[in-house]
C-alpha cells in the first residue's frame, strides 16, 4: 500500500524549529538586523526526534557522502546508536568489484527485477556503511535499506547472508544481527542508451535509507533521535521526488520513494 507522499519543503524552517524544542519561552530582545556576507549552504540536516527527546550528536556529513541516517534503536532499556553513511553513487565502470559482487551474489533477482523493467540494465551501485556505538542489546535485530530497489548485499560478521532462490527476497534487505562493523553494496539500473550522471540520479531518486525493523528481533525496538543528513544532490532528489520523511513510515528511521511503502 502506497504511502501519501510529502515534499520537503522548508527544511532550514524544520531545523530551525527543532532546535528551539524544548527551550524556555520568556521573552528575548528584538536583535538589530545586520547584513552578513553570502556563504555556500552546508549539507541540509533533517531531525525528526519528538520536542523531549535529547538531539543525536553528530557530526558533518562528509563531503564524499550521498547522505547519513543516525538514530537510537532501543530494547527494554537498552539502546544503541546506529550511523549508516552512504558513499555518492558510481558507475559500473568506476566501481567494477562491488558491481561484479552483486551480480554474482543475486543473478536470480537481478534478472526477475529486470522482467519488470524492459530495456533497463545494471549501471552502477551505490554503496554504505553502518557503524554501531554503545552495548548491543541480546537478540535485537533490524533491516537495511541500502537505497537500491533491484538487488543488495551486506558484508560483516553480523549481516545474515543473502539468499538468492527463485521467489525468494534474500537479496533485497540485508538483515543486522550484531554491532561489529557492517558494509552494503546495492544495484543501480537504468536506461543504457541514457548518460551515466542520468541514469544514476533517477535510480537514486527512487531509492530508499535507513533502517526498519525485522520480525526476528527477540524485543521490539523504540526508534527515536532519527536524523538524516542529506548532501545538496540527496536534498535535491528528495525535493523534486517528493520523498517521504522519516515520520511517515510508522517505523524504524527511513527516507526515500513512498512508492516502496
Amino acid at each position: 500500500m502506497r504511502r501519501t507522499s510529502t515534499p520537503l519543503v522548508g527544511l532550514v524552517a524544520l531545523l530551525a524549529v527543532t532546535a528551539l524544542a524544548g527551550c524556555g519561552t520568556a521573552a528575548l530582545p528584538t536583535p538589530e538586523p545586520t547584513t552578513t556576507p553570502s556563504s555556500t549552504p552546508e549539507p541540509t540536516t533533517v531531525p525528526t526526534s519528538g520536542p523531549t527527546e535529547a538531539p543525536t550528536s553528530l557530526g558533518s556529513l562528509p563531503g564524499s557522502a550521498f547522505l547519513r541516517v543516525s538514530a537510537i534503536a532501543e530494547v527494554d532499556g537498552e539502546e544503541v546508536q546506529l550511523q549508516l553513511t552512504f558513499a555518492r553513487a558510481t558507475t559500473a565502470a568506476t566501481s567494477q568489484t562491488a558491481f561484479q559482487d552483486v551480480l554474482a551474489a543475486c543473478p536470480n533477482a537481478i534478472a526477475s527485477q529486470l522482467d519488470i523493467y524492459p530495456g533497463f540494465a545494471p549501471v552502477g551501485v551505490i554503496t554504505s556503511r553502518l557503524e554501531v556505538t554503545g552495548d548491543w542489546p541480546d537478540g535485537m535485530r533490524f533491516a537495511v535499506a541500502p537505497g537500491g530497489a533491484i538487488a543488495s548485499i551486506g558484508e560483516g560478521p553480523d549481516v545474515v547472508p543473502s539468499t538468492d532462490q527463485p521467489g525468494m527476497f534474500g537479496c533485497s534487505v540485508p538483515i543486522i544481527t550484531g554491532p561489529r562493523l557492517s558494509q552494503f553494496t546495492s544495484l543501480l539500473i537504468g536506461d543504457p542508451t541514457l548518460a551515466d550522471r542520468a541514469n544514476l540520479d533517477a535510480a537514486l531518486a527512487k531509492g530508499l535509507y535507513g533502517f526498519e525493523s525485522d520480525s526476528g528481533s527477540a524485543g521490539e525496538i523504540r526508534w527515536r533521535d532519527c536524523v538524516i543528513q542529506l548532501s545538496s544532490t540527496a536534498q535535491r532528489a528528495a525535493t523534486e521526488n517528493a520523498w517521504v520523511l522519516p515520520g511517515e513510515w510508522g517505523d524504524g528511521c527511513l527516507i526515500g520513494d513512498g512508492g516502496t511503502v
